[in-house]
């Protein structure tokens, strides 16, 4: 369903009736908004001091699968309308300026941030090009200057957030001058795109008007990585429709499995018999299974897409060897490597026939590949396709790409099997270090890089602390982000207590 259809308007409507059930006032200017809204109204309609600014980034910080999907009615418009906005911008502001924003943060948040921490937003992040208007936000004295704070031990402390914005260093940022569109043009408002990344350059105190200072600037370097995996996304994906391609982006951003089952399952309820997406859904709703360790509702949901794939073949050949291919990972991870060998074998053979060697997906599976022959301990088969995967993805894709990360955790693997300690730490450190510039520090994927390393270090008697902070962390994450089911949890977990007897015994 088009993200701008009318059942997608009567969803959002219904939510924000269902928050605000009760307030007359809102109410009214939710009828308001269903009387009056156009898609190229959003800015007016988020700088609006009502319902909408509010309930939106309440959803974006949440990361709620099925309310981002309710609300896309929206923030889809949002999204589109920045970006347009963001040139007329450029074009209007060529020197180097700052923009300004008031925050009120707890005592511990304000001691925690760092001088070069990179801090990423999770919400439309709003800004304002005069600094009285920020200091106005947070109640800070128009006269005096001085905050409603007493001193920095407070509970509560009043930060003036200062972004240098330099368009030679960041080309392809997106900020816009919202103040034509706003509802208050007066604010001077300036806002970012969602996922903005920002580094601390300078934190300062200001003890006589008792508030803290915060220089910003945005994070280039996170800003590329962020850019280039963007766009391996829309390429790697551009054969899923937009419905399917929300449910896939969610499903990886996000441990929160359940509801992304009944995001699918919901999808495949309400999709006619012979809907062409169909076998797209059975294969997403395996590999939902697959993540939460119930291998068994996995095989057979990779089985339905099988069949309904194989009925539109050859047109369905890249599907397919997608489905192979995932069902390799499956009997790969249950320890059937002879039989994910066969599966991702017959998934290479598919691909070759209607993709370019250099093609990306070639890339992946010869890192799967890799990791069939790494477990049947055929490791010169092993490290000749590790090594082809790991040149592949630093030739062709860009630095610090997810690939490559994959690449030097197998490689890594195959370098400890063949006793090779020191190569093993060094892969899995840099795989380690691309994963946490890529994704949260609290991933999945960030807890099978420490708990390698962990395992690695846990080989020398005397660095068994070494190895068991990599295990707690890995042990952490594995709490808040993994299903407690998966195969890798389970491995982490049994890891973990072991480390620990071994400490305290």
């Amino acid at each position: 369903m088009p993200y701008n259809s009318p059942e997608a308007k009567r969803q959002i409507l219904t939510e924000c009736r269902s928050y605000y059930r009760g307030r007359p006032r809102e109410m009214a200017a939710i009828e308001e908004f269903r009387c009056n809204y156009r898609s190229q109204d959003a800015i007016y309609w988020y700088t609006k001091p009502c319902f909408l600014h509010y309930l939106i980034n309440r959803v974006l910080r949440t990361g709620d699968i099925m309310a981002l999907y309710k609300f896309r009615y929206f923030i889809v418009d949002m999204c589109t309308h920045l970006e347009e906005m963001a040139e007329t911008t450029r074009a209007k502001y060529r020197s180097p300026f700052r923009v300004y924003r008031g925050a009120t943060l707890g005592r511990d948040e304000v001691e925690q941030l760092k001088i070069g921490m990179v801090v990423a937003t999770k919400e439309f992040f709003s800004s304002s090009r005069h600094l009285n208007i920020a200091e106005k936000f947070i109640g800070i004295d128009e006269t005096t200057g001085i905050s409603p704070s007493q001193s920095r031990e407070d509970i509560k402390q009043f930060v003036l957030l200062e972004t240098s914005i330099d368009w030679r260093n960041s080309p392809t940022l997106i900020v816009a001058d919202v103040s034509s569109q706003s509802a208050i043009p007066d604010e001077c408002e300036m806002i970012f795109e969602l996922g903005t990344t920002f580094a601390i350059t300078d934190i300062t105190y200001d003890g006589e008007h008792r508030v803290w200072h915060v220089q910003l600037i945005v994070s280039s370097e996170a800003a590329q990585i962020k850019d280039a995996y963007n766009a391996y996304i829309r390429k790697r994906l551009t054969e899923i429709k937009p419905i399917l391609l929300f449910g896939k982006v969610l499903v990886d951003m996000s441990s929160d499995t359940i509801r992304a089952l009944t995001y699918f399952h919901r999808l495949l309820r309400i999709v006619a018999k012979d809907d062409e997406d169909r076998p797209n859904l059975y294969f997403h709703v395996a590999r939902i299974y697959r993540y939460m360790g119930k291998y068994q509702e996995a095989v057979t949901y990779y089985r339905c897409a099988q069949l309904l794939q194989r009925r539109k073949l050859p047109e369905s050949s890249f599907d397919y060897a997608r489905t192979l291919s995932d069902l390799g990972l499956l009997h790969n991870l249950i320890g059937n490597a002879a039989r994910a060998i066969v599966l991702h074998t017959r998934a290479m053979m598919i691909l070759r026939t209607i993709l370019p060697e250099d093609h990306i997906e070639i890339g992946h599976i010869s890192h799967e590949l890799a990791l069939d022959y790494l477990q049947e301990k055929q490791y010169d088969r092993a490290l000749l396709l590790v090594s082809n995967s790991l040149s592949f993805f630093q030739r062709k894709m860009p630095a610090n790409h997810p690939g490559q990360a994959q690449a030097l955790r197998a490689m890594g693997l195959i370098q400890r099997a063949l006793g090779h300690r020191e190569e093993a730490i060094s892969c899995f450190k840099q795989a380690l270090r691309i994963r946490e510039l890529l994704q949260a520090t609290n991933a999945p994927a960030v807890a099978y890089e420490c708990y390698e390393l962990s395992l690695v270090y846990a080989e020398n008697e005397d660095e068994h602390n070494v190895a068991f902070e990599y295990a707690q962390r890995a042990f952490n994450i594995c709490r808040q982000k993994l299903h407690p089911n998966h195969i890798r949890s389970k491995r982490i977990v049994q890891h973990f207590e072991h480390l620990s007897r071994q400490l305290n015994g």
